[in-house]
């Protein structure tokens, strides 16, 4: 036969339970605590995040504004050295196209003076070095170049030569290019 046990003898406590309410309301407050807690971290890291993703596309869009800008720095000082008198019309032709401010102006005037004097002394030049870098980028959004090459010139009656250059470019955007608006030679 079996007794009846009573219901405190059914409930036993192994210490699993809460044995006040007090208890169950601190255990309550450190489950609240830490859900809030986990909240704000994940928030901090999804805002961190899209900061770090924000930053990267405008690296990469500064990176290919300055690639572009060297680009059109060294194809304009290129054109201020071309080969011979036969180069001298695609020269003159891209000056007018990537020049513009004040270095527009000097390329209408160095135009005139290239083919006077590569006429006069049958001048050949080769450009067998030339490299470009970002100096600084302007608030503007212009950006200052500089322009390091080795001018290899030839010409009638004179032994052939090499020049060294370093030029400094200031870039400036115009209809979505980038155009040469100052060009000014650097002393060593």
């Amino acid at each position: 036969m079996e007794k009846d046990a009573g219901s405190a003898r059914l409930t036993g406590r192994d210490g699993t339970g809460p044995a006040t309410p007090g208890a169950a309301r601190r255990r309550r407050r450190w489950l609240g605590g830490g859900a809030a807690l986990l909240t704000l971290a994940s928030i901090g890291i999804s805002v961190s995040g899209y900061l770090m993703v924000d930053g990267h596309r405008a690296h990469q869009a500064d990176n290919r504004d300055s690639t572009a800008a060297l680009a059109a720095a060294k194809d304009c000082v290129a054109a201020t050295q071309p080969a011979d008198i036969t180069a001298l019309p695609a020269s003159q032709h891209k000056l007018d196209d990537c020049a513009t401010g004040e270095f527009g102006k000097q390329a209408a005037w160095y135009s005139a003076i290239l083919t006077e004097a590569y006429q006069a002394q049958n001048v050949h030049v080769a450009l067998p070095e030339m490299h470009a870098g970002v100096e600084r980028t302007n608030d503007d959004g212009s950006i200052i170049a500089l322009v390091i090459f080795r001018a290899d010139i030839s010409q009638q009656g004179v032994a052939d030569r090499e020049n060294s250059y370093r030029i400094r470019v200031k870039l400036v955007r115009q209809n979505g290019q980038f155009k040469v608006a100052q060009l000014d030679q650097v002393s060593k």
